[in-house]
């Protein structure tokens, strides 16, 4: 008993420890974005701000402002906020139904073969470099280049991987019994699909558009190589401090950085619930 309590101890120490670890450079960048300029490198460093200003968020959120102040660049963050936002929706929202579809005819008609899914998969195995330079050539002939369309195609592309074979296990628990019954009592296949395996997989939908949807919404390589000046993604414009004066600007950098994480934050807590389900579906049924 006391050996079972002693495990149970340490394993929890551990997860708390470990979750103390993860959570410190995000405590580290809501502190400093709510630093004066003069507590931003400071020795030993403030873990609590002196005098609590919201001056980094009004720099970066007021259009048109020059948030640098070492720098002459202006930029504006609700449009790059924007751009990041329309582009990893629209994006998530398409794979995840165009995967689902492919996930589905693999799981219950074979389509492509036995080794379809493994195909597939061999696609994220290559570096996102190998496919930036020909979709760059590509879209300078279609005229792709630095637009929505353009962005949305190639992370629609680069997330139908994740979203097959995310899918498919979602889709291979649902039992092919219920679909059967539903046709022998005269249900369509369009039918089929929206009564029986819809509502069983909704929660494996919500978990895979969540995953997909972070997975675009942090893209930088892409987006950097595809877009120039009407497209500026969240990642892009955190890049844009790396050079040698921007880069001292921390106050802004952990503005942005914070605002860059609520639409992630928020959208999992409203989908919690879906994502406990998608997560577990299948490991209690076994």
């Amino acid at each position: 008993m006391k050996r079972r309590w002693l495990v149970a101890f340490v394993r929890h120490a551990i997860l708390l420890a470990w979750t103390a670890v993860t959570l410190i450079p995000v405590y580290w960048m809501l502190n400093t974005s709510f630093k004066h300029s003069g507590e931003w490198v400071t020795w030993p460093p403030h873990w609590f701000p002196e005098q609590p200003t919201l001056e980094n968020y009004a720099q970066v959120l007021t259009p048109g402002s020059t948030i640098f102040e070492l720098g002459r660049q202006t930029l504006k963050v609700l449009k790059p906020l924007w751009d990041s936002l329309f582009t990893a929706t629209a994006s998530a929202l398409v794979a995840v139904a165009l995967g689902s579809a492919l996930a589905y005819s693999w799981a219950r008609f074979g389509t492509g073969g036995k080794n379809y899914p493994y195909s597939v998969l061999t696609i994220r195995m290559l570096p996102p470099i190998v496919i930036a330079v020909p979709f760059l050539v590509y879209y300078v002939s279609l005229h792709l280049l630095d637009t929505y369309a353009g962005l949305i195609l190639v992370y629609i592309a680069t997330s139908l991987p994740y979203v097959i074979w995310m899918m498919l296990a979602f889709i291979e628990d649902v039992p092919s019994e219920l679909e059967s019954a539903a046709r022998v009592m005269g249900a369509s296949r369009f039918r089929v699909l929206s009564s029986v395996v819809l509502p069983l997989t909704v929660s494996g939908l919500v978990a895979t558009f969540l995953f997909v949807f972070i997975l675009n919404w942090s893209e930088l390589l892409l987006a950097l190589t595809l877009t120039n000046t009407q497209v500026s993604t969240i990642p892009i414009t955190l890049n844009k401090f790396q050079s040698v004066n921007e880069g001292r600007d921390y106050g802004p950098q952990a503005a942005i950085g914070a605002i860059a994480t609520l639409p992630v934050v928020a959208l999992g807590f409203l989908i919690q619930k879906h994502l406990v389900k998608g997560f577990s579906f299948g490991l209690l049924r076994k």
